[in-house]
Protein backbone atom coordinates (compact mmCIF):
# COMPACT_ATOMS: atom_id res chain seq x y z
CA UNK A 1 0.00 0.00 0.00
CA UNK A 2 2.82 2.39 0.89
CA UNK A 3 4.48 1.85 -2.48
CA UNK A 4 1.13 2.50 -4.18
CA UNK A 5 0.69 5.77 -2.30
CA UNK A 6 4.22 6.87 -3.16
CA UNK A 7 3.63 5.99 -6.82
CA UNK A 8 0.34 7.90 -6.86
CA UNK A 9 1.95 10.98 -5.36
CA UNK A 10 4.73 10.71 -7.94
CA UNK A 11 2.21 10.51 -10.79
CA UNK A 12 0.31 13.53 -9.52
CA UNK A 13 3.56 15.46 -9.17
CA UNK A 14 4.57 14.41 -12.67
CA UNK A 15 1.21 15.60 -14.02
CA UNK A 16 1.69 18.99 -12.42
CA UNK A 17 5.21 19.35 -13.83
CA UNK A 18 3.77 18.78 -17.31
CA UNK A 19 1.13 21.47 -17.00
CA UNK A 20 0.47 23.63 -20.04
CA UNK A 21 1.59 27.17 -19.32
CA UNK A 22 -0.21 30.15 -20.88
CA UNK A 23 2.23 32.82 -19.74
CA UNK A 24 2.12 35.71 -22.20
CA UNK A 25 -1.11 34.57 -23.86
CA UNK A 26 -3.83 37.21 -24.12
CA UNK A 27 -7.60 37.35 -24.30
CA UNK A 28 -8.78 40.20 -26.51
CA UNK A 29 -12.26 41.61 -27.01
CA UNK A 30 -13.40 43.38 -30.15
CA UNK A 31 -16.80 44.49 -31.44
CA UNK A 32 -17.43 44.40 -35.21
CA UNK A 33 -19.31 47.46 -36.42
CA UNK A 34 -19.39 46.82 -40.17
CA UNK A 35 -20.34 43.87 -42.34
CA UNK A 36 -16.77 43.68 -43.58
CA UNK A 37 -15.37 43.46 -40.07
CA UNK A 38 -17.88 40.77 -39.11
CA UNK A 39 -17.11 38.78 -42.26
CA UNK A 40 -13.38 38.94 -41.51
CA UNK A 41 -13.90 37.63 -37.97
CA UNK A 42 -16.30 34.91 -39.10
CA UNK A 43 -13.82 33.73 -41.72
CA UNK A 44 -11.04 33.73 -39.12
CA UNK A 45 -13.15 31.77 -36.63
CA UNK A 46 -13.96 29.14 -39.26
CA UNK A 47 -10.28 28.45 -39.94
CA UNK A 48 -9.57 26.23 -36.93
CA UNK A 49 -6.53 24.51 -38.39
CA UNK A 50 -4.34 27.63 -38.87
CA UNK A 51 -5.32 28.07 -42.53
CA UNK A 52 -6.09 31.70 -43.11
CA UNK A 53 -4.58 32.86 -39.80
CA UNK A 54 -2.20 35.81 -39.70
CA UNK A 55 1.39 34.56 -39.88
CA UNK A 56 3.29 33.85 -36.64
CA UNK A 57 0.15 32.84 -34.76
CA UNK A 58 0.33 29.41 -33.15
CA UNK A 59 -2.85 29.70 -31.10
CA UNK A 60 -6.10 31.38 -32.07
CA UNK A 61 -9.25 30.41 -30.24
CA UNK A 62 -12.55 32.28 -30.26
CA UNK A 63 -13.98 32.19 -26.74
CA UNK A 64 -17.01 34.11 -27.95
CA UNK A 65 -17.71 33.74 -31.64
CA UNK A 66 -18.65 36.44 -34.12
CA UNK A 67 -22.37 36.15 -34.86
CA UNK A 68 -23.79 39.63 -35.35
CA UNK A 69 -22.85 43.27 -35.60
CA UNK A 70 -22.28 45.28 -32.40
CA UNK A 71 -21.81 42.12 -30.29
CA UNK A 72 -18.49 41.54 -28.59
CA UNK A 73 -16.11 38.82 -29.79
CA UNK A 74 -13.46 37.31 -27.50
CA UNK A 75 -10.20 36.05 -29.01
CA UNK A 76 -7.57 33.99 -27.17
CA UNK A 77 -4.10 34.03 -28.72
CA UNK A 78 -0.43 33.42 -28.04
CA UNK A 79 0.57 36.60 -29.92
CA UNK A 80 -1.59 39.41 -28.63
CA UNK A 81 0.49 42.21 -30.15
CA UNK A 82 0.24 40.72 -33.64
CA UNK A 83 -3.48 40.06 -33.31
CA UNK A 84 -4.09 43.59 -32.05
CA UNK A 85 -2.27 45.00 -35.09
CA UNK A 86 -4.32 42.78 -37.38
CA UNK A 87 -7.61 43.94 -35.81
CA UNK A 88 -6.57 47.59 -35.90
CA UNK A 89 -5.74 47.24 -39.59
CA UNK A 90 -9.37 46.20 -40.13
CA UNK A 91 -10.62 49.33 -38.36
CA UNK A 92 -11.53 47.60 -35.09
CA UNK A 93 -10.55 48.69 -31.60
CA UNK A 94 -9.49 45.67 -29.51
CA UNK A 95 -9.41 45.78 -25.73
CA UNK A 96 -7.52 43.40 -23.44
CA UNK A 97 -9.53 41.22 -21.08
CA UNK A 98 -6.56 39.18 -19.88
CA UNK A 99 -3.05 40.54 -20.32
CA UNK A 100 -1.42 37.32 -19.13
CA UNK A 101 -3.76 34.35 -19.19
CA UNK A 102 -1.60 32.14 -16.96
CA UNK A 103 -1.55 34.71 -14.17
CA UNK A 104 -5.31 34.94 -14.48
CA UNK A 105 -5.72 31.14 -14.29
CA UNK A 106 -3.46 30.96 -11.24
CA UNK A 107 -5.44 33.68 -9.51
CA UNK A 108 -8.76 31.96 -10.20
CA UNK A 109 -7.46 28.64 -8.86
CA UNK A 110 -6.26 30.34 -5.69
CA UNK A 111 -9.62 32.07 -5.25
CA UNK A 112 -11.42 28.74 -5.55
CA UNK A 113 -9.10 27.07 -3.03
CA UNK A 114 -9.56 29.97 -0.63
CA UNK A 115 -13.35 29.80 -0.97
CA UNK A 116 -13.33 26.09 -0.15
CA UNK A 117 -11.01 26.65 2.82
CA UNK A 118 -13.33 29.40 4.08
CA UNK A 119 -16.25 26.95 4.15
CA UNK A 120 -18.20 28.06 1.08
CA UNK A 121 -21.04 25.79 0.01
CA UNK A 122 -20.10 22.85 -2.19
CA UNK A 123 -22.42 24.18 -4.89
CA UNK A 124 -20.66 27.55 -4.98
CA UNK A 125 -17.12 26.32 -5.60
CA UNK A 126 -15.39 24.20 -8.25
CA UNK A 127 -14.48 20.59 -7.53
CA UNK A 128 -12.46 17.75 -8.99
CA UNK A 129 -14.05 14.79 -10.71
CA UNK A 130 -13.43 12.61 -7.65
CA UNK A 131 -15.05 15.15 -5.33
CA UNK A 132 -18.12 15.41 -7.57
CA UNK A 133 -18.55 11.63 -7.72
CA UNK A 134 -18.16 11.42 -3.95
CA UNK A 135 -20.78 14.16 -3.53
CA UNK A 136 -23.24 12.28 -5.75
CA UNK A 137 -22.68 9.01 -3.92
CA UNK A 138 -23.16 10.66 -0.53
CA UNK A 139 -26.33 12.29 -1.79
CA UNK A 140 -27.67 8.97 -3.06
CA UNK A 141 -26.89 7.31 0.28
CA UNK A 142 -28.63 10.01 2.32
CA UNK A 143 -31.51 11.18 0.13
CA UNK A 144 -34.26 8.78 -1.02
CA UNK A 145 -35.03 10.98 -4.02
CA UNK A 146 -31.57 10.40 -5.51
CA UNK A 147 -29.98 7.39 -7.15
CA UNK A 148 -26.73 7.21 -9.10
CA UNK A 149 -25.85 4.99 -12.04
CA UNK A 150 -22.90 4.46 -14.34
CA UNK A 151 -23.89 5.06 -17.96
CA UNK A 152 -20.46 4.55 -19.50
CA UNK A 153 -16.72 4.16 -18.94
CA UNK A 154 -14.09 6.37 -20.55
CA UNK A 155 -10.89 5.40 -22.33
CA UNK A 156 -9.00 6.15 -19.10
CA UNK A 157 -11.41 3.92 -17.12
CA UNK A 158 -13.40 6.65 -15.38
CA UNK A 159 -17.10 6.22 -14.79
CA UNK A 160 -19.57 8.49 -16.56
CA UNK A 161 -22.19 8.93 -13.86
CA UNK A 162 -25.79 10.10 -13.99
CA UNK A 163 -27.94 11.14 -11.04
CA UNK A 164 -31.64 10.33 -11.16
CA UNK A 165 -33.84 12.54 -9.00
CA UNK A 166 -37.31 11.09 -8.69
CA UNK A 167 -40.27 11.31 -6.33
CA UNK A 168 -41.54 7.95 -7.59
CA UNK A 169 -44.09 6.95 -10.17
CA UNK A 170 -42.40 4.10 -11.97
CA UNK A 171 -40.38 3.83 -15.15
CA UNK A 172 -43.06 5.26 -17.43
CA UNK A 173 -43.02 8.70 -15.86
CA UNK A 174 -41.99 11.54 -18.23
CA UNK A 175 -38.33 12.47 -17.95
CA UNK A 176 -35.97 15.38 -18.57
CA UNK A 177 -32.28 14.80 -19.26
CA UNK A 178 -29.52 17.34 -18.62
CA UNK A 179 -25.88 16.94 -19.60
CA UNK A 180 -23.00 19.17 -18.53
CA UNK A 181 -19.29 19.39 -19.19
CA UNK A 182 -18.91 17.78 -22.60
CA UNK A 183 -16.24 20.42 -23.18
CA UNK A 184 -13.84 19.96 -20.29
CA UNK A 185 -12.76 23.56 -19.71
CA UNK A 186 -16.32 24.83 -19.20
CA UNK A 187 -16.34 24.33 -15.44
CA UNK A 188 -19.34 26.59 -14.87
CA UNK A 189 -21.40 24.06 -16.85
CA UNK A 190 -20.50 21.24 -14.43
CA UNK A 191 -21.33 23.51 -11.52
CA UNK A 192 -24.70 24.37 -13.03
CA UNK A 193 -25.69 20.70 -13.19
CA UNK A 194 -24.57 20.25 -9.57
CA UNK A 195 -26.61 23.31 -8.59
CA UNK A 196 -29.72 21.83 -10.21
CA UNK A 197 -29.19 18.44 -8.57
CA UNK A 198 -28.93 20.18 -5.20
CA UNK A 199 -32.06 22.26 -5.76
CA UNK A 200 -34.18 19.28 -6.83
CA UNK A 201 -32.95 16.97 -4.08
CA UNK A 202 -33.12 19.40 -1.15
CA UNK A 203 -36.10 21.63 -1.94
CA UNK A 204 -38.68 18.97 -2.79
CA UNK A 205 -41.59 19.33 -0.41
CA UNK A 206 -40.47 22.86 0.53
CA UNK A 207 -40.83 24.84 -2.71
CA UNK A 208 -44.11 24.20 -4.57
CA UNK A 209 -42.55 24.70 -8.02
CA UNK A 210 -39.74 22.20 -7.32
CA UNK A 211 -42.22 19.75 -5.83
CA UNK A 212 -44.43 20.03 -8.89
CA UNK A 213 -41.54 19.54 -11.31
CA UNK A 214 -40.35 16.41 -9.50
CA UNK A 215 -43.85 14.98 -9.24
CA UNK A 216 -44.31 15.52 -12.96
CA UNK A 217 -40.87 14.48 -14.27
CA UNK A 218 -37.99 12.20 -13.39
CA UNK A 219 -34.77 14.19 -13.80
CA UNK A 220 -31.65 12.49 -15.17
CA UNK A 221 -28.53 14.67 -14.87
CA UNK A 222 -24.96 13.91 -15.97
CA UNK A 223 -22.76 16.59 -14.36
CA UNK A 224 -19.42 15.41 -15.80
CA UNK A 225 -20.01 13.94 -19.23
CA UNK A 226 -16.31 14.11 -20.22
CA UNK A 227 -14.43 12.84 -17.13
CA UNK A 228 -11.04 12.31 -18.77
CA UNK A 229 -10.99 15.78 -20.29
CA UNK A 230 -12.20 17.32 -17.04
CA UNK A 231 -9.47 15.64 -14.99
CA UNK A 232 -6.92 16.81 -17.55
CA UNK A 233 -8.22 20.37 -17.20
CA UNK A 234 -7.50 20.18 -13.46
CA UNK A 235 -4.11 18.51 -13.59
CA UNK A 236 -2.52 19.51 -16.88
CA UNK A 237 -4.28 22.09 -19.02
CA UNK A 238 -7.02 24.31 -17.58
CA UNK A 239 -8.21 25.20 -21.10
CA UNK A 240 -8.47 21.65 -22.45
CA UNK A 241 -11.70 21.10 -24.44
CA UNK A 242 -11.82 17.58 -25.95
CA UNK A 243 -11.76 14.10 -24.45
CA UNK A 244 -8.43 12.27 -24.14
CA UNK A 245 -8.69 9.73 -26.94
CA UNK A 246 -5.36 8.71 -28.47
CA UNK A 247 -5.58 9.23 -32.22
CA UNK A 248 -3.44 6.56 -33.89
CA UNK A 249 -2.73 8.64 -37.01
CA UNK A 250 -1.74 11.81 -35.16
CA UNK A 251 0.37 13.06 -32.25
CA UNK A 252 -2.62 15.20 -31.24
CA UNK A 253 -4.92 13.94 -28.50
CA UNK A 254 -8.68 14.03 -28.21
CA UNK A 255 -12.02 14.18 -29.98
CA UNK A 256 -14.63 16.89 -29.66
CA UNK A 257 -17.47 14.68 -28.48
CA UNK A 258 -20.00 17.38 -29.40
CA UNK A 259 -19.07 16.71 -33.02
CA UNK A 260 -19.26 12.93 -32.63
CA UNK A 261 -23.02 12.36 -32.75
CA UNK A 262 -24.77 10.86 -35.75
CA UNK A 263 -26.28 14.10 -37.01
CA UNK A 264 -24.65 15.19 -40.28
CA UNK A 265 -21.47 13.71 -38.85
CA UNK A 266 -18.30 15.12 -40.42
CA UNK A 267 -20.13 18.00 -42.06
CA UNK A 268 -19.84 21.76 -41.85
CA UNK A 269 -18.56 23.12 -38.54
CA UNK A 270 -16.51 20.05 -37.65
CA UNK A 271 -12.95 19.10 -38.57
CA UNK A 272 -11.26 15.93 -39.80
CA UNK A 273 -7.94 17.13 -38.38
CA UNK A 274 -7.15 15.46 -35.00
CA UNK A 275 -5.23 18.58 -33.96
CA UNK A 276 -8.36 20.73 -34.23
CA UNK A 277 -10.54 21.50 -31.21
CA UNK A 278 -13.55 20.55 -33.36
CA UNK A 279 -12.21 17.19 -34.54
CA UNK A 280 -15.25 14.92 -34.76
CA UNK A 281 -13.46 11.59 -34.52
CA UNK A 282 -13.11 8.74 -37.03
CA UNK A 283 -16.81 7.89 -37.07
CA UNK A 284 -20.08 8.80 -35.41
CA UNK A 285 -20.29 7.46 -31.85
CA UNK A 286 -16.68 6.35 -31.86
CA UNK A 287 -16.33 7.87 -28.37
CA UNK A 288 -17.36 6.47 -25.01
CA UNK A 289 -18.78 9.84 -23.97
CA UNK A 290 -21.16 10.22 -26.91
CA UNK A 291 -22.12 6.54 -26.65
CA UNK A 292 -23.07 7.04 -23.00
CA UNK A 293 -25.39 9.95 -23.75
CA UNK A 294 -26.88 8.10 -26.70
CA UNK A 295 -27.53 4.99 -24.63
CA UNK A 296 -29.21 6.73 -21.71
CA UNK A 297 -31.45 8.67 -24.09
CA UNK A 298 -32.33 5.46 -25.92
CA UNK A 299 -33.28 3.93 -22.57
CA UNK A 300 -35.59 6.90 -22.00
CA UNK A 301 -37.26 6.77 -25.42
CA UNK A 302 -40.96 7.43 -25.06
CA UNK A 303 -40.32 9.12 -21.70
CA UNK A 304 -37.86 11.91 -22.42
CA UNK A 305 -39.66 15.19 -23.05
CA UNK A 306 -36.51 17.32 -23.19
CA UNK A 307 -32.75 16.89 -23.37
CA UNK A 308 -30.51 19.88 -22.75
CA UNK A 309 -26.75 20.02 -23.17
CA UNK A 310 -25.24 22.81 -21.06
CA UNK A 311 -22.13 24.68 -22.21
CA UNK A 312 -20.58 28.13 -21.88
CA UNK A 313 -19.99 30.95 -22.68
CA UNK A 314 -21.87 32.17 -25.75
CA UNK A 315 -24.99 33.24 -23.77
CA UNK A 316 -27.57 31.83 -26.16
CA UNK A 317 -30.33 29.19 -26.16
CA UNK A 318 -29.88 26.98 -29.21
CA UNK A 319 -32.32 24.71 -31.03
CA UNK A 320 -31.75 22.49 -34.07
CA UNK A 321 -30.35 22.65 -36.63
CA UNK A 322 -26.67 23.46 -36.53
CA UNK A 323 -25.74 22.21 -39.99
CA UNK A 324 -28.43 23.80 -42.16
CA UNK A 325 -30.47 26.98 -42.22
CA UNK A 326 -33.60 24.92 -42.89
CA UNK A 327 -35.75 25.20 -39.78
CA UNK A 328 -37.17 22.08 -38.13
CA UNK A 329 -40.81 21.16 -38.72
CA UNK A 330 -41.42 21.65 -34.98
CA UNK A 331 -39.70 25.01 -34.78
CA UNK A 332 -42.83 26.90 -33.71
CA UNK A 333 -43.05 24.69 -30.62
CA UNK A 334 -39.32 25.04 -29.96
CA UNK A 335 -39.62 28.81 -30.26
CA UNK A 336 -42.49 28.85 -27.77
CA UNK A 337 -40.41 26.99 -25.22
CA UNK A 338 -37.24 29.01 -25.82
CA UNK A 339 -39.23 32.24 -25.48
CA UNK A 340 -40.44 31.12 -22.06
CA UNK A 341 -36.98 29.98 -20.99
CA UNK A 342 -35.17 33.10 -22.15
CA UNK A 343 -37.79 35.33 -20.50
CA UNK A 344 -37.31 33.52 -17.17
CA UNK A 345 -33.54 33.94 -17.42
CA UNK A 346 -33.84 37.64 -18.15
CA UNK A 347 -36.33 38.11 -15.32
CA UNK A 348 -33.73 36.78 -12.85
CA UNK A 349 -30.86 39.25 -13.23
CA UNK A 350 -31.57 40.99 -16.52
CA UNK A 351 -29.31 38.71 -18.60
CA UNK A 352 -30.48 38.72 -22.22
CA UNK A 353 -30.41 35.33 -23.94
CA UNK A 354 -30.92 35.32 -27.71
CA UNK A 355 -32.40 32.07 -28.98
CA UNK A 356 -32.98 30.16 -32.19
CA UNK A 357 -31.44 27.54 -34.48
CA UNK A 358 -27.71 27.13 -34.01
CA UNK A 359 -26.95 27.92 -37.65
CA UNK A 360 -28.64 31.30 -37.20
CA UNK A 361 -27.75 32.48 -33.69
CA UNK A 362 -24.27 30.98 -33.32
CA UNK A 363 -22.43 29.19 -36.13
CA UNK A 364 -22.62 26.04 -38.24
CA UNK A 365 -21.97 22.75 -36.46
CA UNK A 366 -22.34 19.08 -37.31
CA UNK A 367 -22.46 15.98 -35.14
CA UNK A 368 -23.97 17.75 -32.13
CA UNK A 369 -26.20 16.55 -29.32
CA UNK A 370 -29.24 18.75 -30.03
CA UNK A 371 -29.47 17.71 -33.68
CA UNK A 372 -29.18 14.02 -32.81
CA UNK A 373 -31.74 14.33 -30.02
CA UNK A 374 -34.27 15.91 -32.33
CA UNK A 375 -33.39 14.48 -35.72
CA UNK A 376 -32.87 10.84 -34.73
CA UNK A 377 -34.60 10.33 -31.38
CA UNK A 378 -37.54 12.59 -32.16
CA UNK A 379 -37.35 14.53 -28.88
CA UNK A 380 -38.75 17.90 -29.89
CA UNK A 381 -37.12 19.76 -27.03
CA UNK A 382 -33.49 19.05 -27.72
CA UNK A 383 -31.42 22.14 -26.95
CA UNK A 384 -27.98 23.47 -26.17
CA UNK A 385 -27.90 26.11 -23.45
CA UNK A 386 -24.79 28.29 -23.63
CA UNK A 387 -24.36 30.01 -20.28
CA UNK A 388 -23.71 33.69 -19.56
CA UNK A 389 -20.81 35.36 -21.33
CA UNK A 390 -18.43 37.20 -19.01
CA UNK A 391 -15.01 38.87 -19.46
CA UNK A 392 -13.60 35.78 -17.71
CA UNK A 393 -14.35 33.53 -20.67
CA UNK A 394 -14.12 29.87 -19.67
CA UNK A 395 -12.67 30.81 -16.28
CA UNK A 396 -15.82 31.99 -14.54
CA UNK A 397 -15.06 33.10 -10.96
CA UNK A 398 -16.62 31.27 -8.03
CA UNK A 399 -18.54 34.44 -7.16
CA UNK A 400 -20.56 33.99 -10.35
CA UNK A 401 -21.44 30.31 -9.92
CA UNK A 402 -24.63 31.06 -7.98
CA UNK A 403 -26.02 33.78 -10.27
CA UNK A 404 -25.13 31.99 -13.51
CA UNK A 405 -26.54 28.66 -12.27
CA UNK A 406 -29.62 30.32 -10.78
CA UNK A 407 -30.64 32.10 -13.96
CA UNK A 408 -29.99 29.01 -16.08
CA UNK A 409 -32.02 26.85 -13.69
CA UNK A 410 -34.87 29.36 -13.82
CA UNK A 411 -34.82 29.06 -17.61
CA UNK A 412 -34.87 25.27 -17.48
CA UNK A 413 -37.71 25.30 -14.95
CA UNK A 414 -39.69 27.58 -17.25
CA UNK A 415 -38.99 25.17 -20.12
CA UNK A 416 -40.22 22.20 -18.08
CA UNK A 417 -43.31 24.04 -16.89
CA UNK A 418 -44.19 25.03 -20.47
CA UNK A 419 -43.90 21.51 -21.92
CA UNK A 420 -47.38 20.09 -22.49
Amino acid sequence: MKRLVIFSVFMVALAWTQKTNYKGYKLLRVTPQTKEQLAYLVNLSRSPDSKGWPSDLKTLDFWRDPTTLAQSVDIFTDNGALMEQELLSKGMQPSTLMDDVQSFLDRRQAENANSIAAGSRFTETYHTYEEIIDYLNQLANSNPLVSVSRIGVTDESRDIVTARISSGGGDTKPAIYLECGMHAREWIAHSTCIWIIDELSTLYGQIPEITGLLDRFDWFITPVSNPDGYVHSWLNDRLWRKNRKINPSSPCIGVDTNRNFDANFGGVGSSDNPCSDTYGGPSAFSEAESQAMRDILLSLQGRAKAAVSIHNNAQVWISPYGYTTERPADYAEMERIMTAGAAAIEATYGTNYPFGPGSEVLYFTSGTTKDYVYGTLGIVHGYTLELRNTPDGFVTPTTLIAPVATEAWNGIKAMANAIV
